[in-house]
């Protein structure tokens, strides 16, 4: 067994593999802390295992050292990549690793280049929720997001013109612009989220312009919500360029580290 451990800025990801089945993850809220008591309060046996392969930005306070087993630290665009690419099944694309901010990472060959960053991923999505809404649990949020209508926030392209060019008259114009004082709460809430969203959307798109990648792989904890698939379904259709959301898209990076860590 290999586990693969990805420690980042607000939560720990989890991945036990035996050969090429992914046998146990998790998704654990929260930065750093005791991690072999972590493992141990999740039943996965540290001291069996085979090795363990660590990524994130915390990676080096993880404290499994001291478990005695063979640790192995993999660079983080090498682990989002590789557990895009398996999880998919595709090959030459744009990663956009949504997590507190959002990673960017072309995955081609084997090869993994980390192209940009920006700020705006989760924890932006998560700030907003708070300080406008009042909504801390984003499992509500979501439901909110889910049951508004962003139409009534956002000025859209078709509220200018019947088409213009090649844009959709869906596209977003500018966001969170209408000032509608009918707007509700469910509204501004899928105002929000089609704020973050399409701001990950609009630069995975420019990535895969400069880098002639063939498709988008969306991965992290924000991927699998039903705001972000609503939302990258819609850029897909728009756009004509595949955004695969993956099972197990919380712990890719978790995933692709302990793929990566056979071979390195």
């Amino acid at each position: 067994m290999i586990i693969g451990v990805d420690m980042g800025a607000s939560a720990v990801k989890i991945c036990a593999l035996e050969g090429d089945a992914i046998v146990f993850t998790h998704y654990e809220h929260g930065r750093g802390g005791d991690i072999p008591a972590l493992l141990a309060r999740l039943g996965l046996d540290a001291q069996g295992a085979e090795l363990i392969a660590l990524t994130g930005l915390s990676a080096k306070n993880s404290g499994l050292e001291a478990l005695g087993r063979p640790v192995k630290y993999i660079p983080e665009p090498e682990s989002i990549g590789e557990g895009a690419c398996w999880l998919t099944g595709r090959d030459n694309l744009i990663v956009a690793s949504i997590g507190t901010g959002t990673a960017f990472v072309h995955a081609r060959g084997g090869e993994y280049e980390h192209l940009c960053g920006t700020g705006v991923g989760g924890g932006t999505l998560k700030g907003l929720a708070v300080k406008l809404l009042g909504l801390s649990d984003m499992r509500e949020f979501d439901r909110l997001a889910m049951r508004g209508d962003c139409g009534r926030v956002d000025l859209l392209i078709g509220d200018f013109v019947e088409s213009y060019g090649i844009l959709d008259p869906e596209i977003t114009a500018s966001n969170l612009a209408r000032l509608d004082p009918t707007a509700t709460d469910a509204d501004w809430a899928a105002g929000v989220a089609n704020l973050v969203l399409q701001i990950i959307g609009t630069m995975s798109l420019l990535a895969c312009t400069s880098s002639g990648a063939e498709g988008v792989a969306i991965i992290g904890a924000l991927a699998g919500t039903e705001p972000s698939r609503a939302n990258f379904a819609k850029f897909q259709r728009v756009y004509g360029k595949d955004f695969l959301i993956p099972e197990h898209s919380a712990c890719a990076t978790a995933i692709g580290a302990a793929r990566r860590a056979r071979c390195v």
